[in-house]
């Protein structure tokens, strides 16, 4: 699979059916068991937490489901918040 830069991608499936497991791998945050996840011609499955953690703050951008953010901020502040954690400016709104 490819996905063009700046694109917007739906994945839907039957439960059970790996969706989880596909995002999870395209976004570093597990490693596959086979095959090469590359995001910016960076292999995921060859490197350590840390770079993972500095490509998904540069290069991925996600909406989960239901976890992954902190309650007591806003939505604005949750989308923020890497962009923070990366040492950038957020511009005003």
């Amino acid at each position: 699979m490819d996905f063009e830069r700046g694109s917007f991608t739906a994945t839907m499936g039957s439960s059970g059916s790996g969706k989880s497991t596909l995002l999870h791998c395209a976004a570093g945050l597990d490693r596959p068991t086979s095959g090469t996840v590359a995001i910016a011609g960076f292999d995921i499955a060859d490197s350590d937490e840390k770079a993972r953690t500095e490509l998904r703050r540069r290069h991925v951008g996600f909406v989960f489901q239901a976890f992954n953010l902190v309650g007591s901020l806003t939505a604005a502040q949750n989308v923020e918040l890497p962009v923070r954690f990366a040492g950038r400016r957020v511009p005003a709104s």
